[in-house]
This record gives structure tokens, sequence and C-alpha cells, in this order.
């Protein structure tokens, strides 16, 4: 149980070269450590899923409270036609929405 009983949720690209960095990048915005929070990836991160998803719902009824909606530029494989700029706001949408669909939550995107 985290120390003051508030878990998170990370949606984030499954890119072998920005996982990690992107998880450390949370737990270092958050406080959190990996066993405190939830995650769910697929190549092109938090822009490629459309709306609430199960796992961030479940997550969401689990206590997360600090959700980070993530992605990257850089040639991602979910968006590969997309320059750095585009994938930027496509994230800040998605986290955008996101915070409308979590309003008791906490965001970073």
């Amino acid at each position: 149980m985290p120390r003051d009983g508030v878990f998170g949720f990370l949606q984030l690209c499954a890119d072998r070269r920005y996982h990690r960095k992107t998880m450390a990048a949370f737990e270092r915005a958050t406080g959190l450590h990996p066993d405190e929070y939830w995650i769910e990836a697929t190549a092109g991160g938090a822009a490629a899923f459309e709306g609430a998803t199960t796992t961030a719902q479940f997550a969401f009824d689990q206590g997360a409270r600090l959700m980070g909606w993530a992605g990257h530029g850089d040639t991602c494989g979910g968006f590969p036609d997309r320059s750095n700029e585009e994938m930027k706001e496509k994230v800040r949408d998605a986290g955008a929405a996101r915070a409308r669909d979590f309003p008791e939550a906490r965001h970073w995107s």
C-alpha cells in the first residue's frame, strides 16, 4: 500500500526505448514506487487509446488518483508518419480527455 493510500496509473507507449524512462519520470513526478501503480502500454501510448479504457477504470476503482498519459515522438511505431510536434499535441489532447473522464484524479501528460 502506498504511503498515503493513493495508487497511480500510467498509460504509455510500449516502445522498448522509452518504456522504463517514462515509468521513471512518472515515479519522480508522483513519488510512487513501481509496485504502487498500474500500467497500460501499446504502440502510440495514450494517444492510441480511445476513451477511458477498462484498465484505467479498474485502476481508478482500486484507488488510482495519480494518473499519467504518455507517448513520444522520435519515430513512434503507433504513429510512424507523425512529427514530434504532432505527437506532443496528440498526447496532450489524450491527457486532457482522460482528465475529463477522471476528474477526481491528478493528471500528468
